[in-house]
């Protein structure tokens, strides 16, 4: 009698595993199909507005927005400039993981991140040490302007300020403006 009791006490635990495994496997194969649903699309009350961003102004600037704001913070674009290798690398990659437009805008925001948000273009300025031709290129200042800064730094002194800066005469303040947060004195 033992023997036959002992015989259906490992009968019962085996059914009880195997009932057990089988539950979890169900489960899981439950929780797999149930992630792998489409996801709803939000309703208008969800929908993420705009996103704010520090981005500088230029053309291919709105497209660059609409374009990445879809999947992510435009911010990290300035918080990861690249040269133009970097970015059609980026852009190449980004459109194999859906990103969506066409290829004159690919172009059109490539031509702006290059422009805006390289290395080059987001490195701070010194501009009492640098040269007529930096402050062309850093500022995008014209020959004669960037003389002029030049000219002005030696006669007065390095600038303190950006209003020192404004007072070299015949200047377009614009440019200097537009880079103003670049500029180091």
């Amino acid at each position: 009698m033992a023997k036959a009791d002992s015989a259906g006490h490992l009968y019962r635990a085996k059914a009880l595993i195997f009932s057990t495994v089988a539950s979890v496997c169900f489960m899981q194969g439950s929780a797999v199909a149930f992630a792998q649903q489409t996801p709803v699309p939000p309703t208008a009350a969800q929908h993420v507005q705009q996103p704010t961003t520090e981005l500088p102004p230029g053309q291919g600037r709105d497209t660059t927005l609409r374009v990445c704001s879809k999947c992510h913070s435009p911010n990290i674009l300035i918080a990861n400039p690249r040269d133009r290798q970097g970015w059609e690398n980026t852009i190449t990659k980004m459109s194999g993981l859906g990103a969506t437009a066409t290829d004159d805008e690919f172009t059109e925001i490539l031509e702006y991140l290059v422009k805006n948000v390289s290395p080059q273009s987001t490195a701070k300025i010194n501009v009492n040490k640098s040269s007529s031709a930096d402050l062309q290129t850093s500022l995008e200042l014209s020959p004669k302007d960037a003389d002029a800064v030049v000219a002005y730094r030696t006669k007065n002194g390095d600038f303190k300020t950006l209003d020192d800066l404004k007072k070299v005469p015949d200047v377009d303040l614009k440019k200097i403006d537009d880079k103003k947060d670049r500029l180091i004195f």
